[in-house]
């Protein structure tokens, strides 16, 4: 558990931990430089009980944290934690059992329940349980709350812990899981809260915005092998997210075949100077025009549309297409 400047919530924090129904447990505590009553307060808890270990460091940075904090672990599985959070008491006996229930997944979380409430993105990702589903939304955003995060020590060994990117280390994590093929799952049940502060990393930190994230989609997307054999992409939606997918595969020299929407517009319409297609209500009803088929035919399509509506009608103009398109519709928002 990294911490910095959590003096205001530790408290409730380490209450919430050693308050556990299972007691045979190591707290890793890595205070990253706090300058305000952080350390002082873990010290007080380190002295108290011996299963807590605090490891003080000058500031260097989440990801520095983690893996220094991976370094001293000697547990069989390890769960992350944040100083901010709170932890339901049968948190890890639920997350154990559910592991040991089901030995083929490889990397788990939980449901969360948001202090003061739960936002939109936490509803999200509550609704994916399964590998089937969080597989499917994974360049979405990250399906899995990292401080529900639990695995057996040798998967984050196997990953090699942490990697320092320009976008959020835990969606990282994730993105190399998935090419590993490492299964995921959830267990059903609201076992960490997770607050939501102004001040929160996620919050403040340029990693965790979205172009960082859009670059992370567009760097495993391309690690992956998706693109092999294909000729570039095409962006659904030509609002700023699509525009700056475009640019990003642009410049990692994939070619942006065109862009799609629901709006129509003149026949020579483009968007960054790249032909741009819309079609109308109507169109969803019946066949896409040729010209579309032939184009884009075993292309990727990648959707930065944003709002439900869109994407229902995005995904419904492909079903209309022919068998023998094979267009695969990836969500990046």
């Amino acid at each position: 558990m990294p911490v910095h400047n959590v003096a205001s919530t530790i408290h409730e924090c380490i209450e919430s931990i050693i308050q556990q129904t299972v007691s045979h447990f190591e707290l890793i505590v890595v205070d990253d430089g706090s300058s305000d009553s952080s350390k002082t307060l873990l010290e007080d808890y380190a002295r108290s009980d011996k299963r807590i270990k605090l490891i003080s460091t000058p500031q260097q940075g989440i990801v520095k944290a983690l893996n220094l904090g991976l370094q001293h672990c000697n547990g069989n599985y390890i769960a992350r934690m944040d100083g901010d959070d709170v932890m339901h008491p049968q948190r890890l006996e639920k997350q154990v059992e559910f592991l040991e229930q089901h030995p083929e997944l490889g990397l788990i979380g939980s449901l969360v329940q948001g202090i003061p409430q739960t936002t939109q993105y936490q509803q999200w990702s509550n609704s994916l349980v399964t590998n089937e589903s969080i597989r499917e939304e994974i360049f979405v955003e990250s399906p899995i709350m990292h401080p529900t995060f639990f695995a057996k020590h040798e998967l984050f060994e196997q990953l090699g812990g942490y990697c320092a990117h320009p976008w959020a280390e835990d969606y990282d994590f994730l993105l190399r899981a998935y090419q590993l093929d490492v299964r995921f799952g959830k267990v059903n049940d609201f076992l960490v809260k997770k607050r939501d502060s102004l001040t929160r990393l996620s919050r403040v930190d340029w990693r965790y915005k979205r172009p960082a994230m859009f670059k992370a989609k567009v760097h495993y997307f391309l690690k992956m092998g998706f693109l092999e054999n294909k000729k570039g992409v095409v962006i659904a939606g030509t609002g700023p997210s699509g525009r700056k997918i475009a640019s990003i595969f642009q410049k990692q020299s994939i070619p942006v075949l065109g862009f799609v929407d629901n709006h129509p517009g003149p026949p020579d319409r483009t968007v960054m100077d790249i032909p741009a297609y819309g079609f109308t209500e109507d169109q969803l009803d019946r066949d896409l025009p040729d010209f579309f088929l032939e184009r884009f035919k075993n292309m990727f399509i990648i959707s930065a549309v944003g709002n439900e509506e869109g994407r229902s009608q995005l995904q419904k103009l492909l079903d209309h297409a022919s068998g023998d398109i094979k267009t695969k519709l990836i969500r990046f928002i």
